[in-house]
């Protein structure tokens, strides 16, 4: 079922470990003040893909709430990847911007 309404979803993940190992380098990476961009979007964002995932396989189990969650993390997914976008053209283009410096006002209008 999930697969018909999401097939999108069902592409290969990036090549990272187990959920678990994947949660540890993620507060690892935290814990760096330095740490760059796009590997913790990267992070986040198989984070997120395997969260929408298996909410998407026991989706009949869920209450609203939990539907309004999923649909919560399918647009912070979304945003992210348009973030995550908009910051290897930068890149593309030689200036390093780190999109977590600048303002939220400037964020936000970045992201749309």
């Amino acid at each position: 079922m999930a697969e018909l309404l999401f097939p999108q979803l069902e592409r290969p993940l990036p090549t990272l470990p187990s959920l678990h190992y994947t949660l540890f380098a993620y507060r690892e990476e935290l814990r760096r003040r330095d740490a760059p961009f796009m590997k913790m979007s990267t992070i986040k964002l198989h984070l997120t893909d395997n969260l929408i995932l298996q909410t998407i396989k026991n989706i009949r189990q869920y209450d609203t709430i939990e539907i309004m969650n999923l649909n919560r993390e399918i647009t912070f997914k979304r945003r992210l990847t348009k973030q995550m976008r908009k910051v290897r053209k930068l890149e593309k283009l030689g200036l390093n911007i780190d999109p977590r410096k600048l303002s939220n006002t400037q964020d936000d209008n970045q992201l749309d």
